[in-house]
């Protein structure tokens, strides 16, 4: 009994030899295994953070051609031609590098390499974007159009290597859980053999669990978290294994898709701001256009009163003349029969004076409505203004006004109708002086700048009311008794023939100010 209890015993002793032998065994491979997935994932996290690079890149080389079309400049064409040569020898390095590690298992990873080959093409493609950065760098010229075409390139590469990036982690996390199904079987393992095993096996267990087990637990815990969105992440060991290798690679690839994120949330930050810009843009646009329509406005307007003028001048001057003559006559008629000082004559004088303001009023009207096209010539703007003061100043003298004059020595010779100008200057200074009640100040300023000639005629007189400023330029609206309201629409029409802008500010009871932009290259 005792032998085959003895011998159960020994049978039972090396059962259980062979079962601790085997499950040593079993447990040594998985180890191995999950070891070796370490390295893996330590491996295809390096091949990941190059895939992020250069992604990063590619995110750059849209920021730079946007930057360059919006704001030329030789060191974004210098940083662009770098990026590009950069990502393209990444790509190179990045396809070498996974043609020696899977030229065993092509079959495998052939669509991993079918999106390398696609990704090179791309590359390729973009690089034709060099020769434009290089002709900006020779001639100044930008090819917006043609450096527009290229981005969608920019953007496949990105998308690609969205693309790698996502093969590269479905094979960590396949790893991953590779490494999770072994160390659950090795758990079970030591659970099942923890009564029979001894000391020994509670000794390994304890180390693998604390050297293997728990740093994978943690790193699975952490790559959870930071697929949640918690970017912050990190992991830390003292291990020199490849669990530490492992934590090592962990941490750089987070602290790389870290600043990635915040990379591209500050380019969305710019983006927005470009796009509230380019509202803006649009918005003065639109401002620019709905001032263009009001001039085609105010032109048919125009165009309709000349045609109204041609047909007045033709019912009504003729008429008109005859009037006159006959009152020439019955003037000197009745001067003969009762006298100069007589009611008679008294009464045709009236009507001789109401016949010529009636002319006058139908001389300015046709002066208006058929506006002469200005005549270019070289002229000096200093003596044109010189001129229009020396003819005013007496009369300002006469109304108790000082008329200054400042006048820079920088402005030049240009082309532009002196006789036009001057009865613009006229007709603005007239204005300012009758504007002042008592004594004041009319100034005259010209300066150049930018391209254009600036004259402002300032006074300090009564000024013009808002609800006033906005009509003084249209026609026929005249504030002052007997006005026809013309004098500041021939000003306008004068202005703008010469390509020019004019602009009124005014504030009752300080003063007026009329602002005057002559381009000096308009004709």
């Amino acid at each position: 009994m005792l032998k085959n209890l003895g011998k159960r015993i020994t049978v039972v002793n090396i059962i259980a030899i062979i079962f601790v032998v085997m499950v040593g065994g079993v447990s040594i491979l998985f180890t191995w295994k999950i070891l070796n997935n370490g390295e893996l994932i330590r491996q295809e996290s390096t091949h990941f953070s190059a895939v992020n690079k250069i992604n990063t890149d590619s995110y750059r080389i849209v920021h730079l051609i946007h930057r360059f079309i919006i704001e030329p400049a030789h060191k974004y064409a210098a940083e662009g031609k770098a990026r590009i040569l950069a990502i393209d020898e990444e790509i190179k390095q990045y396809k070498a590098i996974e043609q020696h590690m899977h030229a065993v298992e092509f079959a495998t990873h052939h669509h991993e390499l079918v999106l390398i080959e696609s990704l090179e093409n791309h590359i390729n493609i973009l690089k034709g974007i060099l020769p434009l950065y290089e002709l900006y760098e020779r001639t100044g010229r930008v090819e917006k159009e043609k450096m527009l075409s290229y981005e969608k390139n920019a953007y496949a590469i990105e998308n690609t290597m969205n693309s790698l990036s996502k093969i590269h982690l479905i094979r960590i996390s396949e790893w991953e859980e590779e490494s999770m199904a072994y160390m659950r079987i090795v758990f079970l393992l030591y659970i099942g053999f923890i009564g029979i095993g001894g000391l020994s096996v509670y000794v390994g267990h304890r180390l693998i669990l604390k050297k293997v087990v728990i740093p994978i637990k943690k790193l699975a815990v952490a790559t959870e978290e930071f697929a949640n969105g918690k970017l912050d992440r990190r992991v830390s060991t003292d291990s020199q294994t490849e669990v530490g290798q492992l934590y090592d690679s962990f941490n750089e690839m987070a602290e790389r898709i870290q600043k990635n994120d915040e990379f591209l949330r500050k380019f969305n930050e710019e983006l927005e701001i470009k796009v509230r810009e380019r509202t803006l843009e649009l918005q003065g646009a639109n401002e620019e256009l709905r001032k263009t329509q009001d001039a085609l406005i105010r032109t048919e307007k125009i165009a309709a009163v000349g045609q109204i003028a041609a047909g007045v001048t033709h019912e009504v001057k003729n008429p008109l003349n005859s009037l006159s003559i006959n009152t020439q006559m019955l003037l000197k008629d009745l001067a003969k029969r009762f006298g100069t000082d007589s009611p008679e004559y008294e009464s045709a004088t009236l009507i001789r004076y109401e016949i010529n303001r009636i002319n006058n009023i139908l001389e300015e009207f046709v002066k208006f409505a058929k506006f002469p096209e200005p005549k270019f010539f070289d002229n000096d703007m200093k003596q044109v203004i010189d001129e229009v003061t020396d003819l005013l100043v007496e009369s300002a003298k006469d109304d108790n006004v000082e008329l200054k004059l400042t006048i820079e020595e920088t402005i030049p010779h240009f082309k532009f109708d002196a006789r036009q100008i001057k009865e613009v200057l006229i007709n603005l200074c007239q204005n300012a002086i009758k504007a002042i009640k008592n004594a004041g100040t009319v100034e005259v300023q010209a300066s150049y700048s930018g391209g254009q000639v600036l004259i402002y005629v300032k006074d300090n007189g009564q000024g013009i009311s808002e609800k006033n400023l906005e009509k003084i330029f249209s026609p026929f609206f005249s504030t002052k008794e007997g006005g026809m309201g013309l004098g500041l629409p021939i000003v306008q029409r004068i202005i703008e023939s010469h390509g020019g802008k004019i602009n009124c500010t005014s504030e009752v009871g300080k003063g007026t100010t009329f602002e005057i932009l002559l381009p000096v290259n308009k004709a």
